[in-house]
């Protein structure tokens, strides 16, 4: 016993651990296959990261030094806590332009007070995605739709590629957003340098080369260690290739920003800003990683992963952190497998922080800006969006303005912009009355939907409908509607209406007020409403708001079938279909009787031929009953189940 509840115990523990850091659970049969591409990954995305990081920092409004401050611990923290195994959580563009322009208007960028705001406000909103992350927000990510994600995505990437244009083609001056970009690029053509552009463009050619010939070569690496190597030889800085240059060396010991409570404050909205977009950029990439891969991603962890990263950034006196899809793109490409990837370039970066910086010195900007355009490639998918525009108009539709919005409005507006689509979308979808009258399949009891099954049969005074998703604010008003119209075309008169709730799992008042409005208002028409499989917080909710009352609790049945057999209890016409449904019903129970006879004896086996006479006598009662009755033509008594 003690062994087992030592056994159970250290199980439990496991688990826990697993729960808190889903890096140890990708560590599952990790072997030095694994560690070989996780160590390719981690020197490719380590040589990326470091000319990058320093411009992104610049873009936040700080020193290029302060991107070795921070990064380090947040790439360590998020391959802690998160759960995407190919994500990079480290420099962002979009996170360090929405920083720069949160601090910006707090203080004067380049003094002390800007650095320690800036630090500040990547801890608040390291704080508040833990927070949104602990209290599983991440269902938020519900509405995103992939479809909306992928032209968001989409235009990330060419945010990303424009910047990098410049690079290719030597040119300088280009700011502002995308169009802005792509404007002055296409107005200054005429200044291109030659020679960079050559080395931009066989830096691509050999980038695409290398691929084709085998994923096993890192390609960006053994490019940018090429590109170093020509720069170095050829002195091309001389002869007016851009190069990155000095970068600065050197550590801070962690430490809080001396910040104010009311500075704080002030920053809150930037710092929800800045959580908000590093999840809209990471959890895109993270499911196609982990689509790509067969595994999954957790939202929930997502959040606090990009939280423990930003809190790493700020108490090293860095900048707000998010998602680099061209590093978590590079990397991908490289074969790296688990977080170990992010957890040695967190280790690289310190080295190369200390000792190595001087080593980039050579390395020409155009081959550092193919790398990244070659490593984004992948996040272009211009056939998922053919695909959209080829299987659903209104799929594409979000797609694109969500494309569109993004390179028109920069990436904080176009998010919400996205965001805003999904939900449009899913409230027009929610809307739509979709909802379904049901009728009983012929030599069955069971009920289907008679748009579906045309064979199905409808009691003459009765309709039976379902809403196809839950009654809510959005579709209720919609919903009533729908019936009133179904109500007022039929073409025998109604005399009850049954409606099934068994989706509706959580109404709101807007619902229940729709429910008490469509009582009264087939009430003046002498029609009954009845409800049917109405769960019990639906139910008790119904009675807190008086509809119960109205309606009546003895008009609420536990099944369909229940709500049937009441109605036709109390009605006395006893039409053609009802008699068949009777029928159906005495046949199926002869059935079971008749399976149950094989294990009887004796008395007991008397009673039950003599019960099945009785059965056969009403059955043949019935039939002719049947026939002497009208019925609708499509309907052949021959069809019904025979003995």
């Amino acid at each position: 016993m003690g062994d087992e509840a030592s056994r159970g115990s250290a199980a439990g523990r496991t688990s826990w651990l697993n729960r808190v850091s889903p890096f140890l659970a990708s560590l599952r049969g990790y072997d030095t296959t694994r560690l070989k591409k996780d160590l390719v990954g981690a020197l490719t995305v380590t040589a990326l990261h470091i000319p990058e990081g320093m411009a992104y920092a610049q873009l936040a409004g700080l020193p290029p030094q302060a991107a070795l401050y921070s990064t380090p611990a947040a790439l360590a923290l998020y391959a802690l806590f998160g759960s995407s195994r190919q994500l990079i959580i480290a420099v962002s563009a979009s996170v360090s332009v929405l920083s720069a322009a949160t601090v910006g208007a707090l203080a004067q960028q380049g003094s002390p007070r800007f650095v320690a705001l800036t630090a500040a406000l990547a801890l608040v909103a390291g704080a508040v995605a833990v927070l949104a992350g602990v209290l599983k927000l991440g269902r938020v990510a519900q509405f995103f739709s992939s479809s909306v994600l992928s032209g968001f995505v989409f235009g990330l990437a060419l945010i990303i590629a424009i910047k990098q244009v410049p690079k290719l083609l030597g040119i300088e001056g280009a700011k502002g957003g995308f169009f802005e970009r792509l404007g002055f690029i296409l107005t200054h053509l005429g200044q291109t340098h030659a020679l960079t552009l050559g080395v931009g463009a066989s830096s691509i050619a050999a980038l695409l080369l290398l691929g084709r010939v085998s994923r096993r070569i890192p390609a960006a690496l053994a490019v940018l260690v090429l590109g170093i190597a020509v720069s170095s030889l050829l002195h091309l800085d001389a002869k007016g290739v851009a190069i990155v240059g000095h970068i600065p060396a050197g550590l801070v010991p962690p430490q809080l920003p001396d910040v104010g409570l009311g500075d704080l404050v002030k920053l809150l909205p930037g710092a929800c800003g800045i959580a908000l977009v590093a999840f809209a950029e990471a959890i895109g990439p993270a499911r196609m990683f982990a689509a790509k891969h067969g595994y999954e991603v957790d939202p929930n962890r997502e959040l606090v992963g990009l939280g423990a990263a930003n809190l790493g950034g700020g108490i090293f006196r860095g900048f707000g952190m998010g998602c680099s899809l061209s590093k978590s793109a590079a990397n991908d490409q490289a074969g790296s497998t688990t977080q170990v990837s992010s957890l040695v370039t967190a280790g690289l970066t310190l080295l190369v922080a200390l000792f190595l910086t001087g080593l980039f010195r050579a390395l020409p900007e155009a081959t550092l800006g193919a790398i990244v355009v070659v490593a984004i490639l992948g996040m272009m998918d211009v056939k998922a969006l053919v695909r959209l525009a080829r299987l659903r108009r209104a799929d594409f539709l979000g797609a694109a303005v969500a494309l569109v919005a993004v390179l028109a409005f920069d990436v904080l507006p176009g998010l919400l912009i996205a965001v805003g689509v999904s939900l449009f979308l899913t409230v027009y979808r929610a809307s739509k009355p979709r909802m379904s009258e049901l009728g009983r399949v012929p030599g069955t009891l069971d009920l289907a939907a008679t748009h579906r099954e045309s064979s199905a049969i409808t009691l003459p005074g009765l309709h039976v409908f379902r809403p196809e998703e839950g009654l809510f604010f959005a579709n209720a008003t919609s919903l009533r509607d729908e019936v009133l119209a179904r109500v007022r075309d039929a073409k025998a008169p109604v005399r009850e209406v049954l409606l099934d709730l068994e989706l509706t799992d959580d109404l709101d008042v807007p619902g229940a007020d729709m429910l008490a409005g469509l009582h009264e208002d087939l009430s003046h028409r002498g029609i009954t409403l009845a409800l049917a499989r109405v769960h019990a917080p639906t139910l008790r909710f119904l009675e807190r708001t008086g509809v119960l009352a109205k309606v009546g609790r003895q008009n609420v049945y536990p099944q369909v079938s229940a709500g049937v057999e009441a109605w036709m209890a109390h009605h006395e016409s006893q039409a053609w279909q009802e008699w068949r449904l009777i029928r159906d019903g005495l046949y199926l129970l002869r059935s079971r009787v008749d399976e149950a006879g094989a294990a009887l004896h004796g008395e007991e086996r008397h009673r039950q031929e003599d019960l099945l006479l009785r059965l056969d006598d009403a059955d043949t009662r019935m039939r002719e009953l049947l026939r002497n009755l009208p019925h609708p033509a499509s309907d052949d008594d021959s069809r019904s189940p025979t003995h």
